[in-house]
């Protein structure tokens, strides 16, 4: 369990930075006519932004957990962020080529 939760934590650690830079450019998102008015897209660009920052606050919490011992609430904790990428998978499934 001990190298379980220490592999998904550093997975996650490599995972922040490309997620960072996808929140940097996802206003891009909103560049085509009429865009504005989609509330899906709104969702999802909400969603983008708010990931590299679900995943740094679920790694905080998720190490201190670890280092207390407490591998499993570590590694469920760790897991968080995957609630917000299946978040963006059905609004990308949902909304198909409006994207």
């Amino acid at each position: 369990m001990k190298t379980i939760a220490l592999i998904t934590n550093i997975v996650w650690c490599f995972i922040f930075f490309p997620t960072a830079s996808f929140a940097f450019m996802s206003p891009m998102m909103m560049d085509a006519p009429g865009s504005e008015e989609n509330k899906l897209l709104w969702l999802a660009l909400a969603a983008v932004v708010i990931l590299p920052l679900l995943i740094l606050a679920s790694q905080v919490f998720a190490w201190m957990k670890y280092s207390n011992g407490n591998y499993s609430l570590s590694i469920k904790i760790a897991l968080i962020p995957l609630i917000d990428i299946l978040f963006l998978i059905i609004l990308f499934a949902i909304n198909g080529n409006d994207f």
